[in-house]
This record gives structure tokens, sequence and C-alpha cells, in this order.
């Protein structure tokens, strides 16, 4: 993704709000007729001498009296308003990126320009404002953007481009210029800055400040210290500083302390247990005796269960595949071939789509299923695994997904040498401001199906998604896309209006729930 240099604003919803009026002389249902005709669109493209001229034409058309038009573009223009927050932000932005351009682009007829003047003058953060009616063209005419683009000298890839109605996004995405969809003010705010600065290395710098407290958080808000996530967030780190874990001498826990939204005794289980003996340094005699007692919890077929209890005879295809994975890795893959055999035609069959007992998430199990990849020893059943990860992960891309489904599923296809450039654009859009991503849900409590996340191990997830999808941000800090080459202001501020056909539309939306169609 190519460094940002500059940043254009729609203005109506964007930039600007205002209170819309309890009347208004024109119906909803008829303005959206006219604001979706040619008459209007070429208004905002400056083919009109005067208002006047243009509402007299859309009184021969529609039979709207130019009179009641004049006052709804009046009732609408009294209530302008800037959105001071908003603004306040990017001053902000220029002060931490002083070498960035703000441009605005907006369909706004001549002779409304200079309503605003007074406005926009409160704000004196743009290097220049193009209107529809001075530039004789309008979104999402390709042509105005071509046109802003020869203007301010730059390549589209090196501008952001902000909106709220996606057919000037697309229009504007479809020549290469990047996009951020406007839904909300945080929304937007989260997004510009994840155009700034590194993702890994504001991550990286979340889960250090927030070190020995990155706990599990259940679906209905309740805190879960667990040794689980803790031991993956080090599986994905390196980095024991960064949790707290309740140690066992043998096979571990799940909980930390007192289990939580379960019975009241818990018992130590393979899947916390085969993580724990593969990513800590455990002595070799250790990891052994537990193997041992492993393959004496059994099902009936000869696979591995899930708890070190006979009394909670569970199977769960997951939860086989890391105790397969420790197996495995210390030269004893042979002595578990059933459950190895059974995960192939789990895969094969594509039996896991559902989830598991306790995994809700398809891609958790072929991302843990690819960490195997790796340590089995056995090369007919490897190549067949690879073969198959590499079908059903590619199966996988672009479906939608919580952060711990995209980031497994990209650190799959980096393991894999799969290309993801869409679920990796995914990810990188949902980093919050503090450099950590939403939780995802990583875990489910089998007898309740309630859903269990950790912010941590989302966003070392993450992390380590980024790493393997753009190696070079775990070597650099990019600092190409902080260090915006400026160019000295250009035009004046002449030029500033708002796209005054959106605002009517919204305007309007507000007290007659119109959809609009062109802006």
């Amino acid at each position: 993704m190519a460094a940002i240099k500059a940043l254009v604003f729609d203005f109506g919803n964007v930039l600007c709000t205002w209170t819309p009026q309890k009347d208004t002389a024109v119906h909803p249902k008829k303005l959206k007729q006219i604001m979706s005709s040619d008459i209007w669109h070429d208004y905002e493209r400056g083919r009109y001498l005067s208002a006047d001229e243009c509402y007299r034409a859309v009184e021969k058309r529609f039979g709207v009296k130019a009179s009641d038009l004049d006052s709804a573009m009046t009732s609408a223009r009294s209530s302008l308003q800037p959105a001071g927050i908003t603004l306040d932000y990017l001053t902000d932005l220029l002060k931490r990126h002083e070498a960035l351009r703000i441009y605005g682009l907006t369909n706004t007829p001549r002779p409304e320009e200079g309503s605003v003047q007074s406005i926009a003058q409160q704000w004196p953060i743009f290097d220049r404002i193009y209107t529809s009616g001075s530039l004789g063209m309008r979104k999402p005419d390709i042509c105005s953007y071509e046109s802003v683009l020869r203007e301010i000298g730059l390549p589209a890839e090196a501008v952001l481009f902000v909106d709220d109605f996606q057919e000037n996004i697309l229009a504007a995405q479809s020549i290469g210029i990047q996009t951020i969809l406007f839904q909300n003010h945080e929304q937007m705010y989260r997004e510009i800055e994840n155009h700034f600065g590194n993702p890994v290395s504001r991550g990286k710098e979340f889960l250090a400040s927030n070190a020995k407290s990155l706990d599990s958080i259940s679906d209905n808000g309740i805190t879960i210290h667990d040794n689980f996530a803790q031991l993956l967030i080090v599986d994905l780190t390196g980095n024991e500083d960064l949790v707290q874990l309740e140690r066992w001498d043998r096979t571990w826990n799940y909980f930390i302390g007192t289990p939580l939204l379960t019975t009241d005794t818990f018992p130590n289980d393979l899947d916390t247990t085969s993580i724990a003996l593969s990513t800590l340094p455990i002595n070799e005699s250790v990891v052994h005796s537990v193997l041992d007692e492993m393959l004496t919890f059994r099902s009936e077929d000869g696979i591995l269960m899930t708890y070190f209890d006979r009394t909670r005879p569970r199977v769960d295809h997951v939860v086989c595949v890391n105790a397969l994975h420790l197996f495995c890795k210390n030269g004893r893959e042979h002595e578990v071939m059933p459950t190895l055999d059974w995960v192939l035609k789990v895969v094969r069959t594509h039996a896991y789509l559902a989830g598991s007992r306790y995994y809700s998430s398809p891609d958790m199990f072929l991302y843990f299923l690819t960490r195997l990849s790796g340590s089995i020893r056995d090369r007919s059943r490897r190549q067949e695994l690879l073969s198959l990860l590499k079908q059903h992960v590619s199966e996988r891309i672009g479906i939608a997904g919580d952060t711990v489904a995209l980031a497994t599923r990209l650190i799959a296809c980096g393991m894999l040498n799969l290309k993801n450039p869409r679920d990796l654009a995914s990810l990188l859009s949902t980093q919050h401001a503090d450099g950590s991503w939403p939780t995802g849900w990583i875990y489910k409590y089998g007898s309740s199906g309630q859903q269990i996340g950790n912010p941590g191990l989302s966003t070392a997830l993450a992390i380590k998604a980024i790493e393997c999808s753009r190696p070079e941000t775990s070597n650099e800090e990019n600092q190409s896309r902080n260090e915006v080459s400026k160019s000295s202001h250009e035009g004046s501020m002449n030029e500033i209006g708002l796209r005054w056909g959106s605002l009517i539309w919204s305007y309007l939306k507000k007290l007659g729930d119109i959809l609009p169609v062109f802006r």
C-alpha cells in the first residue's frame, strides 16, 4: 500500500452536520426526483448561470414552484454547522503529520459556494477545496477525480478519499485512489489512523503496555483468567513477559484459579497441556511421561479425548490437532495414527465447517492444522495434508469473519504461500486507535456454547498475520507512511463550498427516510 500524501474529503455528512427543520416546502419524494435529474446534475456542474435559472427549469419539468425549492434550500443552509470534533481531529492529524495535504471535493453548484465561506474559514486546514461548479464536473464522474489528481500533482495511490456514498467511493477506487466509505466519525478516525504508522509496531506497543493483564472475556462481558489464551500469546510472540501463567508440573488446566461459568471443579485437558508442552521449555522426560498418560485417554475408536478425566469422554477434532502436534513434535506420531487419520477424514469431507464442540471457527481448525503440518514426519500423510490445506484454506479466502477468523486464515495462507490481500485489507482496517484489534471468539464452553475471546490474543494473531502477509512490517517501521512529502500550499480558499445536493438529500432523509440515489 502506497504512502498517503493527501486526504480528500467530501463535505456533507462527513465534515458538516445540520439540524433538519420540521417543515419543508417540497415533498421528500418529489425532491428525490429533482436531485436525481439531469437538471440538478447540470446545476452542480455549473451549467446554469444562477440558482433561479435552475429552479425555473425544475418548476417547468416537475411542477415544483421555484420559490418552494428556494425555501427548502434556505432551510438546509441555515442549519448547516461544521463537525467541530472531526475538524479538530484533522487539525491534530496535521500537527502529527506536517507534510500531509488536505483537500475538499464537493458537489456544490456555483451559486452556493460563497454561502459557507465564513464557516470554512474557521478551519484553515485545507490546501484547497474543489467544487463541482468550479470544476465543471461532479462526483462520481471519473473526470472529476482525474482533474483533482492533475491539480494536486499526485498519483492516485498516494491519495486517500473519504466520502459517504458508495457510488463516489467506487468511482475513485476504479482509478486507483485509496478510499474510506464514511459510516460514522469514530470509524473514519480509526481507518485514517490505520493508513499511518506501522500496524505491527502499534500492535506490539498495545501488548507491551498491557502486559500481565491480557485476560479473556466472555460474550456476556465476564473477565476470565485462563492459561490457554496466555499460552497461545507466548506461542505467537515468543515473549513470556507479556503473560501471567499458573504453572503446572505435568498436565495443565485451562483456568487460572477458580473455574468460571462452568462446574466448580474442572479437569486438566489435553488441549491446554499440548499448547503448554509444545511452547514452553519443559523437561523432555516430563513431556514424554505426559504423552504416555494421554495415550490412556482414547475413545472406543482409538482417538485422543479432550480431558484427563474418564467421566468426561469428549472428542473434539481441534483438540486432537493440538495433541497431535505435541506427539509429532516429539517423534511419536506412529502412536496416534488413528487420531491423525480421523483428522484427515474431517478435512477431506469438510466436516469441520460447522465448528466443533469447543471451537466455533473453522479457520481456527485450519490454522492449528497448518501448525501441525510442519511436524508430521510421515511423508505421504504430510503431503496429503498440505495438499488438502491449500485447497481448503483457499476456499476460505474472502469469507467474512472476526479478527480471529481473519488472522488465523492469513497465518495459514502465509505458511502455505497463498496470497490473500482481501482478508489482509479487512484485518488492517479494523485496528483500533490504541493499536489493538477487536476481540474475536477463540473458544467456547461445550455445555453452554458461551463464547470466549481475548483482546491480547486477537492482537497477537493479527500481528502474526500481518507479518506473514507483509514480512517487511516486522523488520522496519515503514517510515515512508509517516514521512509524506509536503509541497507548498497552492491555490486559495476561494473555491470553498459544500455538496449541497447531498446535504439536501440527507436533510430530507431525516424527515422522510429518503434513500439518495446518485450522491
